[in-house]
């Protein structure tokens, strides 16, 4: 029984367990896999992803008589159902003498001024940095924090309940950031069974006299987060040190939500990047945001607008929000409440899988594919594409609502359109030649067609079609592939439009060409293709068997997403013709394929060749195959 590193090692690398295994019986294996930590093991037989490797013993269970084959990939995602969870056993403890209040100097009697203000500096040195530097939601990893200010707070109490509400900044890191940090406190004495339910979000431990407990993540707390529902419903207002916490419901609440809140089940807390989900049963999505930036957020601002004006369908209608404004005006969305959307998985995951088995099926009988092979696939992708249309449909309504009524394309926003996209180019060409090093053998030799055909990548872009006739330009999803779909009885929801998170918030909010959300389809599409083959290899000769099928693929679906989407927006004042857009779109795909580019070298450098394929075959320096 061995683990086999084949991915970026110089050879196989068979890795023993220990030595006195028993055969015959299931054995129970710690593995020291020190030296692949940050490695993810993918099981060779059913490409399933394990766990990443840590710098602790990896544990393992093997059946009797059986064998695990892995391959160590620095290129594959952990399974979305992994979560690290540290368990602390040094916690800090605070000796809180009066509840929340003793971390505020202005609000207890004078001689406990001086003990206020030294458990507010352990509070903001010691507890929270350490917290914040091991949750996954933290922006800057392996950063260390100096100091994690409190820069407002709203205590809130509901019944017998009580939390606090800090908006949180740091300091020490190459950039400051503000985070939202909803904390409970649980009490041996009188909260045993909610403290046991709190265990694994713990901040703190607590003491007051002789009661002990914790203090912890509040969005891991039942009562909080029914509690958060309860005051969006009642559109409840909370002061705060310098601003107001506003909790408002929109108008689809009451159908959203029920009759019956308080009985609804509390999800465990599920961390999703910069944010943090609960769901309560079958009916509520809350999704409290982690890292929080002054201006509107964007999924409140388009999901009110889909769910109260445009009234689409197709997307998780919006329940409410809970906002932060400042004295000063300055606003924050802390959190968000949807309607829960039964789903069978998003349409990457779908769609990776499906081709999975297509390859696996076909592995040795390559020529008895059938013509409509793909049939009941493409009938979905066709569903994706008519819901595409009527997302822009949506956005395209002249609604009186000034952030979303449409505009016409002029010819100056054409001519900024390609001189961004050039100017694209030759920041990701510059880019590229500076890491060429990074690269693997067969990206590096596509990169140098690339640097090699630079003017060509630049003709091509000039030589893109632009519409004549009129067209709009509107608010649009702004990060949107398979990822963001999800496959809900043969249709599908649109969720997460809060665009691309490396681009400026004033950028995403701009109105500009649907297409662009066209474009990253189309992208999506290209990238389960690779990723989907590079799953199913397992020996050289698969490359030359499963790629045609591969390339015979991806061009029908494209077909089948561009035709449903045609049909689905004629009528609109959104294009001319969809005909006449097809030299934006291709600009926009370009578009797309650099930005993928520089981020793949900056992240995955082992995916740098599926940006690059997409480049070469769209400027014509080769056919990708």
């Amino acid at each position: 029984r061995a683990l086999a590193g084949l991915d970026h090692e110089p050879a196989e690398r068979d890795v023993p367990v220990a030595p006195d295994v028993k055969r015959g019986v299931s054995q129970a294996v710690q593995l020291d896999l020190a030296p692949y930590a940050g490695m993810v093991p993918v099981e060779m037989l059913g490409q399933t992803a394990f766990p990443p490797i840590g710098e602790l013993p990896y544990l393992l269970t093997l059946p009797a008589h059986g064998f695990f084959w892995f391959r160590l990939a620095a290129d594959v995602e952990v399974p979305k159902w992994h979560e690290e969870r540290f368990a602390r056993e040094d916690l800090p403890v605070l000796v809180l003498f009066d509840g929340w209040t003793s971390l505020f100097r202005d609000r207890v009697v004078p001689w406990r001024i001086r003990m206020a203000e030294k458990i507010r500096a352990q509070f903001e040195q010691e507890v929270l940095p350490r917290y914040l530097e091991l949750q996954r939601w933290y922006a800057a990893k392996g950063e260390t924090i100096k100091r994690a200010k409190l820069i407002d707070q709203a205590q809130w109490s509901v019944g017998r309940q009580s939390w606090l509400l800090p908006l949180v900044e740091t300091e020490g890191g190459t950039e400051a950031a503000t985070y939202f940090v909803p904390l409970a406190l649980a009490w041996e004495a009188t909260d045993e069974e909610r403290l046991r339910a709190l265990a694994p979000a713990t901040v703190a431990r607590v003491r007051q006299q002789a009661n002990v407990g914790a203090m912890a993540d509040a969005l891991a707390d039942e009562a909080f987060c029914r509690a958060v529902v309860q005051a969006i419903a009642k559109h409840t207002e909370l002061p705060a040190a310098n601003g107001t916490l506003r909790f408002n419901a929109t108008g689809a609440f009451t159908e959203l939500a029920g009759a019956s809140v308080a009985e609804l089940p509390v999800g465990r807390p599920q961390a999703q990047g910069s944010n943090t989900v609960v769901t309560l049963g079958d009916r509520l999505f809350l999704k409290g945001y982690r890292r929080i930036r002054p201006g509107v957020n964007l999924e409140l601002e388009i999901g009110r607008y889909l769910t109260e004006v445009a009234r689409f369908a197709n997307c998780a209608p919006v329940a409410g929000a809970l906002e932060y404004v400042g004295n000063d005006g300055t606003a924050m969305t802390l959190a968000l409440l949807q309607g829960y959307v039964n789903n069978q998985g998003d349409g990457w995951n779908y769609t990776v899988a499906y081709l999975e088995r297509f390859f696996d099926s076909h592995r040795a009988a390559v020529d008895s594919v059938a013509a409509d092979a793909h049939g009941a696939y493409l009938s979905l992708v066709r569903t994706l594409g008519q819901r595409t249309a009527e997302l822009h449909r949506a956005f395209a309504l002249k609604s009186g609502e000034p952030a979303f009524e449409p505009e016409p394309v002029t010819p100056d926003d054409l001519t900024d359109f390609k001189r961004s996209v050039r100017e694209e180019a030759l920041t990701t060409v510059k880019f590229l030649e500076r890491q060429m090093g990074q690269l693997v053998l067969t990206s590096r030799q596509q990169a140098q067609v690339l640097l090699d055909g630079r003017k060509q990548l630049l003709a091509r872009i000039d030589s893109c079609a632009m519409p004549t006739g009129p067209t709009l330009k509107t608010r649009y999803h702004g990060d949107y592939h398979l990822g963001q779909v999800l496959l809900t009885k043969n249709d599908f929801l649109i969720i997460d439009f809060e665009g691309e998170p490396a681009r400026p918030l004033s950028e995403r909010a701009r109105k500009y060409s649907p297409l662009r959300d066209v474009a990253g389809m189309l992208r999506s599409f290209n990238y389960a293709r690779w990723t989907a083959l590079r799953k199913v290899m397992q020996a050289p000769e698969d490359g030359a068997r499963l790629s045609p099928l591969a390339a015979t693929w991806e061009p029908q679906v494209r077909g089948s997403f561009l035709e449903a989407y045609d049909e689905a927006t004629r009528g609109s004042d959104l294009y001319p013709s969809f005909e006449e857009m097809q030299g934006l779109l291709q600009l926009f795909e370009l578009e797309k394929a650099l930005y993928e580019l520089r981020y793949e070298i900056n992240n995955r450098p082992g995916w740098a060749r599926i940006p690059l394929e997409g480049i070469l075959a769209l400027t014509g320096l080769s056919q990708a195959g």
